[in-house]
């Protein structure tokens, strides 16, 4: 019997999807922070892997529900929320009062993971801090996000957690953005953020990684434990060798723009309509680039002849002007048209720079399932990206879309704790749910 590839095995079962189990189905998470890493990005990895995320709001919603773009309201939730509240349980109560308290410990003894975001030493002056619920939960898992972690000169007070600040604190946006001329002070040559949240991603994937390796520590041992994260510590992770570069060389990794410390050209270019990437750093690729765009006379300049002299700053300033001089004569289509024709020794890689829509109209993106279009019972029609991992037996799924505040609090408060209508009520009344 022929064996089946790989892209038929995945698109069988992943249009089997619902009807595969889930990793994370027995997992129960408590989420009462208000950090994007942990309110939204960690808790939500866990709910696509199938875990009960419990989503704890104060009465009256999350602050987080408001923020947005352009103050954008989607049927009255701000867009970050919509996107990332997928697949949760949301309810509210004001842990601050003490049968508030007495509440959020009851639901704590039934969990298998707790989240918080608060800053270190306020929720164990509350008696709700890792001591307190670890001795009630001894195999709980407690994962904490806060600005400068629970330990070390600055972890005391309450900062607040910041994504251009946390980019700022790991270095990151040090080394991203346009390098500075000489003394030449250019207004674009500035540290520049990305263009997303990244540092809560960041700290929300490293927080989902660590609660997962403690899920299976504890099925070894049977006991759960602290998880202490800060955004910037997770994106310092993506700093690759810089550190090590600066340990052993005494060298700071300054931002290079368009331009490779080691390779070139790999590097952005104009076109016609719009920008590009390029690249032919190796000499049989440099080699092939040059005749595809009729410059041989460059294969011989003594300035780009080898990898060496390409790579000396002067010089990649000097091939990327001589490449542009061509690229932006002709748009990206024809460009890559004359790459893929190409037939001599050597290979050139190139590709447009997608604008977000241009990625969200790419045909092979939603053929693997990366975007999807659902008509949610209450939102309506939405476009979400889809988890990112294709798996064969507990593929992680988005099985509905943000709720609003208190949505799922009568099937919660009555299967966690067997509170009835009458119950609700009460506390409803009290201003505690």
């Amino acid at each position: 019997m022929e064996e089946k590839s790989w892209e038929d095995w995945i698109r069988e079962e992943e249009g089997r999807v619902f009807e595969k189990p889930e990793a994370l189905e027995d997992v129960t998470v408590i989420d009462i922070s208000t950090s994007h890493a942990g309110a939204f990005i960690c808790s939500t990895f866990l709910a696509e892997f199938g875990a009960k995320v419990i989503k704890i709001e104060p009465p009256g919603g999350d602050r987080g529900r408001r923020w947005s773009a352009e103050s954008f309201y989607h049927r009255g939730c701000g867009l970050f929320y919509l996107s990332e509240g997928r697949n949760k349980y949301f309810i509210t109560l004001n842990h601050n009062t003490p049968e508030g308290r007495e509440i959020l410990l009851s639901l704590v003894k039934k969990a298998d993971v707790f989240i918080e975001s608060f800053g270190p030493g306020y929720l164990d002056s509350m008696d709700l801090g890792f001591s307190k619920l670890s001795s009630i939960n001894p195999s709980l898992i407690y994962v904490a996000y806060s600005k400068y972690g629970h330990y070390g000169p600055k972890a005391s007070g309450n900062p607040r957690s910041y994504d251009a600040s946390d980019q700022a604190l790991s270095g990151l946006l040090y080394v991203t953005g346009e390098p500075e001329e000489g003394d030449k002070q250019l207004e674009s040559a500035v540290p520049t953020r990305t263009g997303s949240w990244i540092s809560s991603y960041a700290g929300g994937a490293w927080g989902t990684f660590s609660v997962i390796s403690a899920l299976h520590y504890r099925f070894l041992s049977g006991r759960g434990q602290m998880i202490d994260i800060t955004n910037s510590e997770a994106l310092m992770r993506f700093m690759e060798y810089t550190v090590l570069w600066y340990h052993v060389s005494g060298r700071i990794r300054e931002r290079i723009g368009y331009y490779d410390l080691a390779v070139f050209p790999y590097t952005f270019i104009r076109v016609k309509d719009g920008y590009a990437f390029i690249a032919g750093y190796t000499d049989p690729n440099f080699k092939a680039l040059c005749r595809i765009m009729e410059r041989e006379d460059l294969i011989d300049d003594p300035r780009f002849s080898t990898m060496d002299a390409r790579t000396q700053p002067e010089n990649e300033e000097a091939l990327h002007r001589e490449i542009e001089k061509w690229s932006i004569n002709y748009t990206s289509d024809e460009i890559l048209e004359k790459v893929l024709s190409y037939k001599g020794e050597g290979i050139v890689v190139f590709g447009r720079v997608n604008e977000p829509q241009d990625t969200l109209k790419e045909p092979h993106w939603w053929e693997r399932g990366t975007f999807r279009k659902f008509n949610d019972s209450h939102y309506g029609e939405l476009i979400l990206q889809m988890p990112p991992w294709k798996m064969t037996e507990t593929p992680p799924r988005v099985k509905w879309a943000c709720r609003p505040a208190g949505f799922h609090n009568e099937l919660i408060y009555k299967r966690y704790l067997g509170f009835g209508s009458e119950k609700l009520r009460e506390l409803r009344t009290k201003g505690i749910i």
